[in-house]
């Protein structure tokens, strides 16, 4: 790809099923299509990365311990300022050490990287790969999915001193970056709180790969996860935090499951028949971060409570095959045997899991997320909606009004039934296709890499 030969991708973690893990592997892809040798570096919590700098791993205690001083929302402020930012300096000093040797050896044309610039929960992470886009001049692409002052938790910073240095390296302004914003309404954000201009570029996918299908691979998939060929399979296929409002979805199996009787004795859009023994299972296929495990907990107790077939299989789902030790899935076998899927975040960057459904050619459900309505909807996709209004009990969960679960319930019940459905299924395919398909992502990386 002209004078670009190799190209180091930079993110805490990699070889996840995580949206930024997929994503990367998306550009590792394209990039190794164009020829171009790829390196991956991340943090200790990895699969496949080709160099490990330890200070990147984001839930380490001594970068928790940054995190949870420098924002009011942690209230654990045990640090004074001057101490707190001689640990950023020092955790900084490290990353970027590692990484100049990584690089010597290496000798890169350019970088990606991806939150390293943006989020809040490393931010030392960024004046380190900041120095070192200053001091090198190397062409830098950054990819940020997350901007800080998106996140309740990262909005207020505990002194002055932190302040400037979000302002300075969160993201810093540098001729050598091109910075990326994921959808419209964070562009904007960028540009008006810090006068920093960025390329919008959303998530892609591999629209002209196979499609998902039965194998002998996958044959063992249903009994794996606990579910027989004659159930109604409902696929929650992100991971498992707050954020992605899996409570709504739970809502929903449960509102299906009183009005299952009305599908008993009919053929769904697919093929499949449902009998008086066919039963709602949701099937959850996302990890829960070690920050998540007690809202893992209490999605279990809501289950129970709501008397739904909920599977947690996340420890058989991996980023890719594998037969070695324990057989791991891939998160596109689940899809394969979905009848549907739900896609209820109460906040997304962007929406990996709704293009990987589109692709898929499965009906989704989606509660309407501000970005999604910005960047999604317009593209004009038939999906099914949870509105977009939750109510928050004391108790921090989320539910939907009656009326709009009600009526989603109701929509879902016709969609799965309606002989439009596979058709429609193929207009959001084309859809996705013209919109997201990797073309646009290789035409940007030719772009801005090159010159």
């Amino acid at each position: 790809m002209g004078s670009v030969k190799k190209v180091g991708i930079v993110h805490y973690r990699a070889g996840r099923t995580d949206g930024v893990s997929l994503e990367m592997e998306k550009r590792k892809t394209i990039l190794q299509s164009l020829g171009v040798e790829v390196r991956m570096i991340s943090g200790p919590v990895q699969r496949g990365s080709d160099f490990v700098i330890e200070e990147l791993e984001f839930d380490a205690p001594e970068i928790r311990e940054i995190k949870e001083n420098a924002f009011g929302y942690f209230g654990n402020h045990h640090l004074s300022s001057a101490r707190l930012m001689e640990k950023i300096h020092m955790v900084a000093q490290k990353i970027e050490t590692a990484f100049r040797e990584y690089h010597r050896r290496e000798q890169f044309d350019a970088l990606l990287v991806h939150n390293i610039f943006s989020h809040g929960r490393h931010i030392a992470a960024a004046s380190a790969f900041a120095r070192f886009a200053r001091n090198t001049g190397l062409p830098i692409v950054s990819t940020n999915h997350d901007y800080y002052w998106e996140r309740e938790e990262y909005q207020e910073p505990t002194s002055k001193s932190v302040q400037e240095y979000l302002d300075l390296y969160v993201p810093p302004a540098y001729p050598n970056i091109v910075h990326v914003s994921i959808n419209s309404i964070a562009r904007e954000g960028l540009l008006r709180r810090r006068g920093i201009d960025s390329v919008v570029l959303p998530d892609v996918f591999d629209f002209h790969q196979p499609p998902w299908v039965r194998d002998a691979f996958n044959a063992d998939f249903p009994e794996m996860a606990g579910f027989s060929e004659q159930d109604l399979v409902i696929l929650q296929a992100t991971r498992i935090v707050p954020r992605k409002g899996i409570e709504l979805a739970m809502e929903l199996v449960a509102e299906l499951n009183r009005h299952k009787s009305a599908l008993e004795g009919k053929t769904l859009y697919n093929g499949k028949r449902i009998t008086s023994d066919s039963r709602v299972v949701l099937v959850l296929a996302g990890y829960a971060e070690d920050s998540a495990r007690e809202y893992r907990q209490w999605l279990e107790e809501i289950a129970r409570h709501l008397g739904i077939e909920a599977r947690f299989i996340a420890p058989r789902i991996g980023a890719k095959r594998s037969s070695n030790g324990d057989k791991r899935y891939s998160l596109w076998d689940a899809y394969v045997y979905a009848d549907l899927v739900t896609y209820p975040s109460l906040y997304e960057g962007w929406g990996n899991q709704f293009i990987e459904a589109v692709f898929a050619r499965k009906p989704i459900v989606v509660f309407e997320y501000p970005v999604f309505k910005a960047d999604i909807q317009p593209e004009g996709y038939h999906y099914i909606s949870l509105g977009d209004r939750v109510i928050r009990e004391q108790s921090g969960r989320v539910k939907l009004p009656t009326s709009a679960l009600q009526a989603a319930a109701e929509q879902t019940m016709k969609t799965l039934l309606s002989p439009e459905t596979p058709r429609h299924l193929e207009e959001n395919f084309a859809i996705g296709a013209r919109y997201h398909d990797y073309a646009v992502m290789r035409e940007f990386l030719q772009k801005h890499l090159c010159s």
